[in-house]
């Protein structure tokens, strides 16, 4: 697993600094010091920082077991969570960013088996609503507005 670990830790590495450095073509905020090159260039530090410490702990030894097979349930349900995923992409263009992700997060957190549905839609809600915000008023980037662009 020590190989593998570190292989992927090169190859994530290489991928960040290919999105750092796309990111940076964006066009750069007149008035703020961040504009649309801040967050994917943020992920991309991030994702690097984590591919280093995959590298460290794999060259000191601390490398998890090597799982045998794959489990085909387990598999199945990965599928089925990139099909949820891929069906969000659709859906948030067609009825916008803020209700298509509320609409994503309830289904996905049903999909999971989160109990109770007081707790799923009040977060599915919650989170939509507060990443709307973060995109809207901090990062200054529109998003999908779908069909019901008059809500926000």
């Amino acid at each position: 697993m020590k190989k593998a670990d570190i292989g992927v830790g090169i190859g994530l590495i290489i991928i960040s600094t290919w999105i750092f450095w796309y990111a940076s073509e964006y066009s750069k905020a007149t008035i703020y010091y961040y504009g649309p090159n801040f967050f994917p260039q943020f992920l991309a530090i991030a994702m690097s920082i984590c591919a280093i410490i995959l590298i460290l702990n794999a060259v000191r030894g601390k490398s998890l077991a090597r799982l045998d097979r794959i489990h085909l349930k387990g598999f199945i349900r990965m599928v089925i969570a990139i099909a949820i995923c891929i069906g969000y992409l659709f859906l948030m263009q067609a009825i916008g960013f803020a209700m298509g992700t509320s609409v994503f997060l309830y289904v996905l957190m049903m999909f999971i088996g989160q109990q109770g549905q007081v707790k799923r839609i009040a977060s599915s809600i919650a989170v939509s609503l507060i990443v709307w915000v973060i995109f809207r008023y901090f990062l200054i980037i529109p998003l999908p507005t779908g069909m019901f662009a008059f809500t926000f």
